[in-house]
């Protein structure tokens, strides 16, 4: 009859063989991007025999448990890596197979459909990240999910363009300049450079994202009495456009395209700006392009600072630590020369590049100039991430024991933040691992010498009986 001994013996060299195995798996996969190490836990076996004389079964592994420690992040520089520095998981969707999948290794990529997918060998095609494509409310700028979890993708379509509809002027005229020759003014030709006395452009862009060209004439009209406080020098602002032509404001009784006239106090400070003799907050122009099939008429308002009267008469409410007058145009004694000018419009615009913010936000940057959220990245947290099934490929699934996971932003609930241009490296601790490794085998050796003498204990058994 076997002895009890060689079984337990035998469940000692299956058990630590097992656990060699764990560790082996782990030694393999120290430099997996995003790899969980994994611990065999040992049980021993449910005894046998009376109260007081129990005779243990032996040993066996009673659950592989994955250690879900944070592993190190380490800067790539590549746009398309991802870290979770917190307690999240990615989500990744297996498409033809309706799969959905965890994962902390973000080495990501965008596919020939412009889909952000995870990174698999053999062939296969990736796994869509899911997340929220995003667009931004107008009145608060804050980032507003625009549609139910799904696949994210990187557009590669342009950045669409946006007409201009204002733009902004510093500029400087010089006081020392006398009125030009009156009466009459002489008709403004934009090619005789003796009928005005300073001239500007700006380009602007029409709804299809066209480049137009503003160009601004200045001529002073009137000097101001400097005995008078309430005396103003007054500016007469002409206008052409290319390609295009001004419907508002109409030509003075001369001909002449003015669109307005800019006035300013004794001490330089922008006091009016005036539209057909009315003061309003900015001077503008309703254009009607010429050619390609832009939305017309264009208005575009043309502002040259915050002017006193507007202040004054309550047309603005100045935003705190504007100078009221000294903003943008003014009238001192230094030459001519055009200080900043800017405008809202934008032509069309191709993604250049993209980054990642904390909250998983992927903000994509375009040759136009214009910067915007793409999409957002949904991150998952368990109840009880031990229960997570691996699934091979640094996947893991749900369970009932790890529970449903709750979806949300990074940077919420516990979940962690996004690094972006990093990747978490396998947690396995290599010097644990090879001191493991020594005690599996010992008690490997330990387990087989114990069926080798319990074999010993049957021979002589054996030798007895044939004496």
């Amino acid at each position: 009859m076997p002895m009890p001994s060689l079984f337990v013996g035998r469940t000692g060299v299956q058990t630590h063989a097992r656990g060699l195995q764990v560790i082996a798996d782990n030694v393999t996969n120290v430099n997996t991007v995003g790899f969980k190490s994994s611990r065999p836990e040992f049980i021993d076996i449910l005894p046998t025999g009376f109260i007081g004389e129990q005779f243990g079964r032996g040993v066996t592994i009673g659950e592989v448990r994955i250690l879900h420690t944070q592993g190190t992040l380490e800067f790539t520089g590549v746009d398309t890596d991802m870290a979770i520095d917190g307690e999240g998981f990615f989500i990744v969707k297996d498409i033809p197979r309706f799969g959905v999948y965890y994962t902390r290794n973000g080495q990501f990529e965008v596919d020939r459909n412009g889909y952000l997918v995870n990174r698999l060998v053999d062939g296969r095609e990736g796994l869509r990240v899911q997340g929220w494509q995003v667009v931004i409310e107008q009145d608060t700028g804050e980032i507003r999910h625009a549609g139910p979890l799904g696949d994210i993708q990187i557009p590669f379509v342009d950045s669409p363009p946006k007409a201009t509809t204002k733009a902004n002027f510093g500029i400087n005229l010089d006081s020392r300049i006398g009125v030009i020759p009156s009466p009459p003014f002489p008709a403004f030709d934009p090619d005789d450079p003796s009928t005005y006395q300073y001239n500007t452009s700006i380009t602007v862009f029409d709804s299809l994202g066209t480049p137009r060209t503003i160009n601004l004439f200045f001529r002073k009209i009137q000097e101001a009495d400097p005995n008078d406080p309430a005396s103003r020098n007054i500016w007469e602002v002409l206008a052409t456009v290319e390609g295009g032509t001004i419907n508002f404001p109409p030509p003075d009784p001369f001909g002449n395209p003015l669109i307005g006239t800019l006035e300013f106090t004794t001490n330089g400070e922008l006091s009016a700006e005036k539209v057909l003799g009315n003061l309003e907050r900015s001077l503008r122009l309703e254009v009607t392009w010429q050619n390609g099939q832009s939305t017309s008429p264009q208005t575009i308002e043309l502002n040259f600072g915050t002017s006193i009267d507007e202040v004054n008469f309550g047309l603005t409410v100045p935003k705190p630590g504007v100078k009221v007058g000294l903003d943008g145009t003014t009238q001192f004694a230094s030459p001519f020369s055009t200080n900043f000018v800017s405008q809202d419009g934008k032509t069309v615009g191709s993604l250049l590049k993209f980054t990642v913010e904390e909250d998983g936000t992927i903000i994509g940057f375009y040759s136009n100039g214009v910067s915007r959220p793409i999409a957002q990245l949904a991150i998952a947290k368990f109840p009880d991430k031990d229960g997570l099934l691996r699934v091979g490929r640094t996947l893991f699934a749900e369970t009932p024991r790890s529970g449903a996971p709750a979806i949300d932003k990074a940077t919420v609930g516990g979940r962690g933040k996004v690094i972006a241009k990093s990747l978490e490296q396998s947690n396995v601790d290599l010097a644990n691992e090879f001191i493991n490794m020594i005690v599996f085998q010992r008690a490997f050796q330990a387990s087989a010498r114990t069926i080798a003498v319990s074999d010993a204990m049957l021979v002589e058994l054996a030798g007895l009986v044939r004496g």
